[in-house]
């Protein structure tokens, strides 16, 4: 079934606008969903429902940040587990604390969670689920990317997902679970689905979301083509679920792909939805608690490159789904790839941003994603705020891969990446550089955005790659200015399928990041940027390059450039006068868990470019910048305690300590 062109529905589109109860609170000037919060906490993972990675108020300046320093350093409880066993190592540091009343919250990358104060580091409680007991989390190892905060009353609850598939509900104020929630504080997110489901294949990595009183928990699914693990007849199912925040109840499901009688299941041929599997949402959610609707970014379908099987667009596979927060029910969706065939899953929350578009108020939802395109929609009915077109794209050369003719092309606002893999875009500093370039170029099958995996030569040169594109990190909005910040990054990948004998698929992918001449990225800088959008008219109003990157190399030697970008993603943080960058540090795959489910990695000791760089918001000018103890591994965030703001940067893991680094700013 095909998109309208222009308005990006199935026929079957949910046409019921929920009603707007207001954007203001008070006489604040902010939406609703930051005006709740209190003026220097950071509540919400990416700060707030909105997913803005913004902090309001002057007490962060141009002038301030010249005189950035690091005011304390803490070791996340679990750093010496893995050094008793090398089995249970972790993946980089990701866990971004939030704050409340000078309060930090953290879970580590075994789960652990502490309460830290935010004005000297001091770890004030710990908890130990020992979700790391039966072994290594699937993907990419032990992942807590942070914790959801919930508050009734007199009742303070935090709400992490942990690596072996419980959701946990603890009293903020002790650390100790909540007796009364669940199973004695607990949620088996195994139980409840519509098949049994092994374990030591699904994970939760994102911090829960809470909206209007249901706990929405994230859901990371094996991906057997990450681990070399031969694939699964039956993958286990990514529904999304609601948890009631009081009782841990689940409240509702919603399915995908679409089971019997449910709008959608049409779009999977041959009955295939009765296998299907992954469409899991592993990156979180936003939420608009006035009109009372969840935003799902739900992920590819298995398996991830080939999907003869699964014949059809496959909803709702790689597409944005808005459902009531309450009951789970579908109000609009928008399928961002049509029948997945290159792991374009939507890697982050929307910005929820409330624009004024030629003169009209729109309550928009803001999905940028890997493939570089952003598109924009009416978070109220999901129609879009400018034309997205259904145009040509590549056929599969596979004679059995029924790729879908066409794909959903923004028209407004204009890329931030390069999209397809084009000889002109080659690294050229140098012109041996672009010789060597073009040999590298020649092992593969290229062609434009979307063009499918193929299993000749090294395979398809993907452009962006898996990675992205925009990443998990996401984007930052201002809400007073609408002007969106995105970073992103262009590592291209080779996709190469291979028979599969293990009759359960005919092809499955191999994949691999593609590196260009002489240890340089294979095309041209800046190899990752941050772009900022004026959003009230979609207009692109600058770009520059994330971090000094490889400007020191050797085969650069003699020419004058001064930023090229890292060719890595950068983690961000906005405040009205002050956007901040800290480009990621490096890791590489050492091994392959036990249990067959995990990539084991080691991060780099002696990163680069271990920097915080802090630019005008309004220019991109850099205005200061401040070497870290270490590369910044997860997101930023930032807070006030004792009278001083704080930014914390998290570092380590993947076989360094993992560690967060508190910065003070004024």
């Amino acid at each position: 079934m095909r998109h309208v062109t222009g308005v990006g529905r199935p026929k079957f589109f949910n046409r019921t606008v929920v009603a707007s109860l207001g954007l203001l609170l008070g006489s604040s000037s902010l939406p609703a969903a930051l005006a709740a919060a209190t003026v220097g906490d950071w509540p919400e993972y990416m700060s707030d429902k909105a997913a803005s990675n913004y902090e309001a108020g002057d007490k962060v300046t141009l002038k301030s940040v010249k005189s950035m320093k690091v005011a304390w350093r803490v070791d996340l409880p679990g750093n010496e587990i893995p050094e008793e066993n090398p089995e249970l190592r972790t993946w980089v540091n990701e866990s971004t604390p939030i704050a409340i009343g000078g309060i930090l919250y953290a879970a580590s990358p075994l789960n652990i969670v502490s309460a830290i104060d935010g004005a000297s580091g001091k770890t004030l409680w710990t908890y130990d689920p020992k979700a790391y007991v039966d072994g290594t989390a699937p993907n990419l190892g032990f992942i807590s990317r942070g914790v959801g905060y919930w508050k009734k009353g007199e009742q303070e609850r935090l709400f992490v997902g942990t690596g072996d598939a419980y959701l946990i509900a603890l009293d903020a104020k002790t650390g100790k679970p909540v007796d009364s929630w669940g199973d004695h504080g607990r949620v088996d997110l195994t139980k409840g689905l519509r098949r049994p489901v092994d374990r030591s294949l699904v994970a939760s990595t994102s911090a829960p979301l809470i909206c209007n009183g249901q706990v929405i928990p994230t859901m990371a699914v094996l991906d057997s083509f990450a681990v070399g693990r031969p694939p699964l007849k039956y993958h286990p199912p990514g529904d999304v679920r609601g948890f009631d925040a009081e009782t841990g109840k689940q409240s509702w499901i919603f399915h995908a792909p679409p089971q019997a009688g449910e709008p959608g299941n049409e779009t999977w041929e041959n009955q295939s939805w009765k296998t299907a599997g992954g469409m899991n949402m592993w990156a979180r959610p936003s939420c608009d608690e006035e009109l009372g609707l969840v935003y799902l970014p739900i992920s590819t379908p298995d398996n991830d490159f080939f999907g003869g099987w699964r014949k059809g667009d496959g909803l709702y596979g790689d597409s944005l789904v808005a459902v009531n927060a309450k009951t789970g029910e579908r109000a609009w969706h928008f399928q961002i790839v049509h029948h997945g065939l290159w792991d374009y899953d939507l890697p982050t929350a929307p910005n929820l941003m409330d624009l004024t578009v030629k003169g009209k108020k729109i309550k928009a939802a803001v999905q940028i994603t890997k493939q570089g395109f952003i598109y924009a929609f009416d978070r109220s009915n999901g129609q879009p705020i400018w034309p997205i077109e259904e145009r040509p794209v590549p056929p599969s050369p596979i004679a059995s891969e029924h790729a879908a003719p066409t794909q959903p092309f923004p028209t407004w606002p204009l890329p931030f990446v390069q999209q397809g893999a084009n000889e002109d875009d080659l690294i050229d500093l140098t012109p041996e550089l672009k010789e060597q370039a073009k040999k590298i170029f020649a092992r593969y099958n290229t062609g434009p955005l979307f063009t499918p995996p193929t299993a000749d030569k090294s395979g398809t040169l993907q452009v962006p790659g898996v990675l992205g594109g925009a990443s998990w990190v996401g984007a930052a909005h201002n809400p007073n200015t609408n002007v969106l910040y995105v970073p992103s990054f262009t590592i291209p990948f080779g996709i190469k399928l291979k028979k599969e004998t293990s009759g359960v698929y005919e092809y499955t992918g191999t994949w691999s990041g593609v590196g260009g001449p002489q240890g340089l990225p294979l095309f041209k800088p800046p190899f990752s940027a941050v772009t900022a959008y004026d959003m009230d008219t979609g207009k692109q109003l600058w770009r520059i390059p994330a971090g000094r990157g490889p400007v020191d190399s050797p085969a650069l030697h003699g020419l004058k450039v001064d930023r090229l970008g890292v060719p890595r993603q950068s983690h961000i943080l906005l405040t009205d006068k002050v956007l901040f960058i800290a480009p990621e540090g490096t890791n590489s795959v050492i091994g392959l868990s036990s249990r067959g489910n995990a990539l084991i990695t080691q991060a780099t000791l002696n990163e680069p470019e271990p920097f915080l760089y802090a630019h005008d918001a309004k220019t991109g000018a850099l205005v200061s910048e401040l070497k870290l103890p270490g590369a910044a591994m997860g997101q930023l965030m930032t807070y006030r305690s004792g009278g001083k703001q704080f930014l914390v940067v998290p570092i380590g893991g993947a076989g360094l300590p993992s560690q967060l680094v508190a910065i003070s700013i004024d």
